[in-house]
């Protein structure tokens, strides 16, 4: 009676809470019926699409950007909940799998039929269709992916001719009819279709809903009383509209707008909540809406959870609806900043130009599931993994609630595979046996953006995706001409309730995305598929001749099944048959021993593990048989696996570190053993000293470092010398090694940008827009002779786009870095391919020294991102050019000595100033005062006394501003330059 009592309390607490505080609608409006639409497959199909340079910027942030604002947030240290491998066994169990759970898998819209960027993807499935959109086009498919439809222009068919953006698609599985959307930029609007009938080809019901202020980033859910909608604007987010009228194409639904209560925005990108996404045809009919956001500490909140709002929608009585309090969960903490919302995050291979990865909004679409004791809510949404803004993982958290708990985290994880790549962009769903499916984008650094998936069944150990990740696509191109991405993508449940479809964005080629439309399902839904997964023993190690075999026994189907029989061979020869009793529930695994051993006692032998099962009436084989290879390890078998340090690289040193990896093969722990390396023939050997158990990897790190600081090529290998090693083939690593100079990237094939036309000196050439990597040239072959008695040098050159500037350094000291007193010339260039006219004076710059040293030409197009005062600095559209510059000769001694002179410029009260200048020179010199124009505004001679040349110079009666004051003689024509102030 007393846990009954508590229950009760706990319940009634609960509901409380969602009681509490619950604020009515703040508005209450009507969308207008605009008729129907003849058939969509009678719209014309668009021609080609293109776009320019300019970002179009179809999704605008209507929220300012702040950045990060708490720096002690939780996690301090990476991602708790990183998991940054998958069980090997499960690896190779599901890679025999593979093509048993992937399904279709073909191209959807191009870029060359949507044109916009981003591409924002959407799409859902049918029973016998899937339509697909990006902005400004929709296109309907086959279930085989042949085209029945489209692509068609959104504007065309919703959009009053205009074609605004960010399109959703759901397939509405209550009502078999399908629901396409987008924004409308002319009145703060959401246009929206809804099919008269189950073809997403046929005729729709055109709605219209004017709002207050811009809808930016819409995201809607069906559920059985209204489609519930998101989206980031100013005053009411959330919105309920009158599913029912719309389904029957009736006048003016209803739309109720809400702000949700104790929410906490995000500063640094789109405010994005997600409302609950009915999957499947049950539900209780007199459940609420819901919709959840994450909150962050790093931006506000007291600690990392998410909040829980219920929507309660009386349509009848329109002033009874209401929003909740929210619930609040605490979920283990995430870092979900990696950049502010258009900054971009994610470095792409041999590109200057990043692209957003999309963090700190839940991710599309949110998907509720109802089970006969549960419900269940997949959750996902983008965090930084390694604490420093440079990787980022999905982290899914499943929240369960019943009739009585409320909802809580039953589960979560972040998934994050540690190879140097970034999973983002993710979407989830659940299946009818509670397995989860989730989509994603993959890139990073050296890899591509392209598209996978994971998974789990639903017995599987919590918090982990154990289904090996499998390839969608991989990518082939890099964007260059934008930042943006995505901005989502989008998982969809197919109503046979079993197989997930997923489409998002890749790059089939450089500055050309396609979207992807693929499927995959963890089990058919057949009533009878008994498989065999994973072989859990016997592993790798020292083996007897009597191994015990493990497997796990899955009921892939949707019966409960008993005595599976099951087979177990050995080399591919059949040794036992057994049978598992069971019963297997639907969906759930078994572990099963067999009472037949296995002899595999000769070391250094490896062994092929097959088990089948032969359910009688199976009515898919694919899943019946795994295999596993176990090797009897040798006793003593040690390697070096890898070389960790140095990697080639820019601007290496004459004390680098070596670091190895050394893996223990054998199956004896291991110690006291020889490694060694060797650079160009000259070995360093030392001892290990630590212990490495069997399977076990270290890395260790010589106390010998080695000079790579020479810009070229080094051979080193690495390699073990254990006593009685039992295999000498794995003993050593080698790698090639190179020493760069930095090899700055950016874009100018697009739209030439950067200086195109260089002559100076006795060079006059085009410049090379490079492409290893891209947007960078070593044409050191190339020398520019300057002879000092002819100095200064006047130049001339062009820029490929117009408001460009140019920097020009030469690395007088040779030390391969690019000083501040090094660089030679830099301008701003306003006009394209037109000639301008630029001087070198050496005169000005302390550190010339004769004789070959590189000279590097840099030119960016001012209003994108990189920064050409920055030598090593990637740019979004600009080159990069490294020549030779030959420096002959010398100053006079009358240059020399303006040029040792020492200048010093010290501020006094009211905009005064002192100059003095130290120097040799004997002749009368000059002073002239510039504006940043350029412009002369006084100039005036001044004689040398006994300490020099000085003078007192007003500028109190000048505006505000930075000046230039130029010191020097007219004959030679040299001078010293500094830069004053005026306040």
């Amino acid at each position: 009676m007393k846990k009954t009592i508590l229950l009760a309390l706990a319940l009634f607490a609960t509901l409380n809470l969602f009681a509490q505080d619950a604020a009515a609608p703040e508005s209450i409006g009507q969308g207008t019926f605009l008729g129907k639409t003849i058939p969509l497959r009678d719209f014309p199909v668009i021609s080609e699409a293109h776009e320019g340079k300019s970002d179009l910027r179809i999704v605008p942030n209507n929220f300012p950007v702040n950045g990060y604002e708490v720096e002690n947030a939780l996690p301090l240290d990476g991602d708790p909940l990183r998991q940054s491998a998958i069980n090997n066994a499960a690896t190779a169990a599901f890679q025999q799998r593979a093509s048993c759970n992937n399904g279709e898998n073909f191209v959807g819209i191009t870029a060359a039929e949507g044109g916009a960027l981003p591409p924002d993807p959407s799409g859902a499935v049918g029973p016998n269709h899937y339509v697909n959109a990006v902005n400004v086009v929709v296109k309907i498919f086959d279930k085989s992916g042949n085209v029945l439809a489209g692509p068609t222009s959104l504007g065309n068919f919703i959009g009053d001719g205009q074609n605004s953006g960010d399109p959703i698609i759901m397939y509405d599985q209550l009502a078999d009819r399908w629901f396409v959307s987008q924004f409308n930029l002319s009145n703060n609007g959401l246009a929206i279709a809804v099919s008269e009938t189950p073809d997403p080809t046929g005729a729709y019901f055109l709605y219209e809903f004017p709002l207050s202020s811009f809808p930016d980033y819409p995201h809607y859910a069906v559920w059985h009383d209204a489609y519930y909608m998101t989206a980031n604007k100013s005053g009411q987010n959330i919105f309920a509209l009158e599913r029912d009228v719309m389904l029957a194409g009736g006048a003016d639904p209803q739309i109720l707008g809400f702000t949700l209560p104790g929410v906490i925005n995000n500063p640094n990108t789109v405010f994005s909540p997600e409302p609950a996404y009915l999957t499947g045809t049950d539900f209780d009919p007199s459940s609420p809406g819901y919709i959840t956001y994450l909150q962050d500490d790093g931006w506000g909140a007291a600690f990392d959870h998410l909040k829980v709002w219920e929507l309660d929608i009386d349509f009848v009585t329109p002033g009874n609806s209401s929003v909740s309090a929210p619930l609040e969960i605490p979920v283990a903490p995430f870092d979900s900043f990696l950049a502010p919302f258009g900054a971009g995050e994610l470095q792409q291979p041999g590109a200057a130009q990043r692209i957003d990865m999309i963090t700190g909004v839940i991710s599309y679409a949110a998907h509720y599931r109802s089970f006969a004791d549960h419900n269940s809510w997949l959750v996902t949404f983008n965090v930084d993994v390694e604490g420093d803004n440079s990787t980022a993982g999905v982290r899914w958290i499943e929240l369960r609630d019943s009739d009585t708990d409320d909802w809580d985290v039953y589960q979560e994880g972040t998934y994050a595979p540690a190879d140097g790549n970034s999973r983002f962009m993710g979407s989830g769903a659940i299946d009818e046996q509670g397995n989860i499916g989730l989509a994603f984008n993959v890139g990073g650094p050296d890899t591509p953006v392209g598209i996978a998936y994971t998974g789990r069944y639903q017995d599987d150990p919590l918090g982990e995706m154990t289904i090996p990740e499998e390839t969608i696509v991989d990518g082939v191109g890099v964007q260059t001409t934008t930042n943006r991405f995505g901005d989502y993508s989008q998982l969809s449940m197919d109503p046979d309730n079993f197989t997930f479809w997923h489409t998002a964005e890749y790059f089939a080629s450089n500055n050309s995305w396609v979207t992807r439309v693929a499927s995959f399902n963890l089990s058919n839904g057949l009533d009878l598929d008994a498989g065999s997964g994973m072989i859990l023993s016997p592993s790798d190690g020292a083996l007897t001749t009597t191994e015990t075999v493990e497997v796990q026994v899955r009921n892939f189907g949707i019966q409960e099944i008993s005595n599976v029989p099951i087979s177990l061979s050995l080399d591919g020869t059949v040794v036992a048959n057994e049978v598992v009793a069971g019963p297997i529930a639907p969906g759930a695994s078994v572990t099963y021993t067999f009472t037949q051993t296995l002899d595999l006692s000769v070391e250094g032998q490896e062994y092929s593990i097959t088990v089948c099962t032969s359910l009688a009436g199976d009515e898919f084989d694919c899943n019946d048989c795994m295999t596993k290879e176990v090797k009897h390890l040798s006793m003593d078998d040690v390697g070096v696996v890898a070389i960790v340090a140095p990697e080639t690289g820019e601007n290496l040193t004459d004390a680098e570190d070596v670091i190895i990896t050394i893996q223990n093969f054998g199956s004896a722990d291991q110690t006291g053993f020889e490694v060694s390396f060797d650079l160009d023939g000259a070995v360093t050997t030392e001892t290990f000293t630590g212990t490495i158990s069997s399977g076990e990897t270290v890395d260790y790190t010589f106390a010998q470092t080695i000079d790579v600081s020479g810009f070229q090529e080094y051979n080193l290998c690495a390699s073990t010398n254990l006593t009685g090693d039992s295999d000498t083939s794995n003993d050593t690593t080698c790698v090639t090694i190179t020493n760069t100079i930095c090899q700055p990237t950016s874009n100018c094939a697009g739209f030439d940008d950067g200086v195109t036309e260089f002559a100076l000196a006795d060079q006059d050439i085009t410049t090379n827009c490079g492409n290893s990597p891209d947007g960078y040239s070593d044409d050191t072959d190339i020398v520019f002779n300057f002879a000092l008695d002819s100095n200064p040098f006047e130049g001339v050159l062009q820029m490929g786009f117009n408001d460009s500037v140019f920097a020009l350094w030469i690395d007088f000291n040779d030390n391969n870095i690019f000083e501040t007193e090094e660089l030679v010339a830099n301008e701003f260039v306003a006009s394209a391919n037109t000639d301008f006219a630029f001087t070198v004076d050496f005169e000005n710059i302390p550190a010339v020294t004769a004789g070959e040293h590189r000279m590097r030409l840099r030119g960016e197009d001012e209003s994108t991102a990189g920064d050409v005062l920055d030598p090593c600095g990637d740019l979004q559209f600009g080159r990069t050019n490294d020549y030779t510059a030959n420096i002959t000769g010398t100053l006079s001694a009358e240059e020399q000595a303006i040029d040792d002179g020492g200048l010093v410029v010290s501020t006094l009260d009211n905009n005064i100033f002192d100059i003095n200048f130290t120097t040799s020179f004997d002749d009368r010199l000059f002073i002239a005062v510039y504006n940043t124009l350029g412009q002369q505004l006084k100039y005036k001679p001044i004689a040398k006394t006994s300490t020099g040349f000085g003078m007192t110079l007003d500028m109190s009666a000048m505006a505000s501003g930075v000046y230039i004051i130029r010191l020097g003689s007219q004959n030679p024509q040299t001078y010293r330059t500094a830069r004053i102030i005026v306040k």
